[in-house]
């Protein structure tokens, strides 16, 4: 067990949620509680820029209004993810460990939903 909280990137509805801060006790596929949204970003309490905020809020904003469309390209919206978690990495370096999370919504992805440790 490493004593690095992780935060977990998954999309989910209401104000946009995108990032979950999981404490060092808990694994996936536990994501804790939600530190970011649309409202609410990772730039105001974790030093994460404002830009890449933003690519996050679009991101999540075209889940929300589009995952149940038949013309949803799920390959590509996932793809946009993992690309915004491996930033996010980048950004918080050291500090936090991050994951991305598939939704359940995905109903191209295998089951249960993967998570991919990003480096």
């Amino acid at each position: 067990m490493t004593n690095q909280s992780t935060i977990c990137i998954m999309a989910d509805f209401g104000n946009g949620p995108y990032a979950w801060l999981r404490g060092p006790e808990k694994s996936a596929p536990l994501v804790g509680p939600n530190i970011a949204d649309v409202i609410c970003g990772l730039d105001i309490d974790y030093g994460v820029s404002k830009e890449l905020h933003e690519q996050f809020v679009g991101w999540v904003t075209l889940f929300e209004r589009s995952y149940d469309k038949d013309s949803f390209d799920w390959a590509a919206w996932e793809e946009r993810g993992i690309g915004l978690a491996r930033r996010l990495k980048k950004e918080v370096g050291d500090i936090y460990a991050v994951e991305y999370h598939y939704p359940c919504e995905d109903h191209t992805a295998p089951y249960p939903p993967p998570v991919i440790s990003i480096e």
